[in-house]
C-alpha cells in the first residue's frame, strides 16, 4: 500500500534566489479565504431568496439574510484582522491574536443576533437560524468542491 503522506523521494529541495522567489510568488493563486467568504455570502443570499419565495414573505427573506449577515460580517472582520500577520509575529503572539479576533467575532455575532428584532421589526427566528446555519456550513461545500477537483495523486 502506498503512503500518500510521504514526500516523493525524487523531489529535491532547491533554494530560490530573490528573483526566483518573486517569480514564484507571482505565479501563486491568492488565498482562498476571501473566495470562501464570498461563496458563503452568495449561498446565504440564495437561501434567503429561496426562503422568501417559498414562504411568500419578505420578512422571511430578510430574516434569513440577517442570519447570513451574522456569519459573514464577523468572519470578514476576523480575516481582515489576521491578514498578513505571518512572519512578523512569533507563533505565540499569532495564537493570542487569533484568540482575540475569534472572541471579537463571537461577541459581534451575539450582538448582531440580539439586535435582530430591533433591526428587522417583523421577523422570523426559524428563517434567521436557517440562514445562519446554512451560511456557516457553506464552507463544507468549498472543501468538497476543492477536494473533488484534485487529481487522484494529490498533486492537482
Amino acid at each position: 500500500m502506498t503512503n500518500h503522506w510521504q514526500d516523493d523521494p525524487e523531489e529535491e529541495y532547491k533554494s530560490l534566489n530573490a528573483d526566483e522567489a518573486r517569480q514564484w510568488r507571482a505565479l501563486q493563486q491568492p488565498s482562498p479565504i476571501w473566495r470562501a467568504l464570498a461563496m458563503q455570502a452568495g449561498i446565504g443570499l440564495v437561501v434567503s431568496a429561496g426562503i422568501g419565495l417559498a414562504g411568500r414573505s419578505e420578512a422571511l427573506a430578510w430574516s434569513a439574510a440577517y442570519g447570513m449577515l451574522a456569519v459573514v460580517f464577523p468572519q470578514m472582520l476576523l480575516f481582515r484582522g489576521m491578514a498578513g500577520m505571518q512572519g512578523r509575529w512569533s507563533p505565540d503572539a499569532l495564537l493570542l491574536r487569533l484568540l482575540v479576533w475569534e472572541l471579537v467575532k463571537i461577541a459581534l455575532t451575539v450582538a448582531i443576533l440580539c439586535s435582530a428584532s430591533k433591526m428587522l421589526g417583523e421577523m422570523s427566528w426559524p428563517a434567521l437560524i436557517a440562514g445562519l446555519v446554512v451560511t456557516m456550513k457553506a464552507n463544507w461545500l468549498l472543501l468538497v468542491f476543492r477536494t473533488a477537483n484534485r487529481s487522484p495523486g494529490g498533486k492537482g
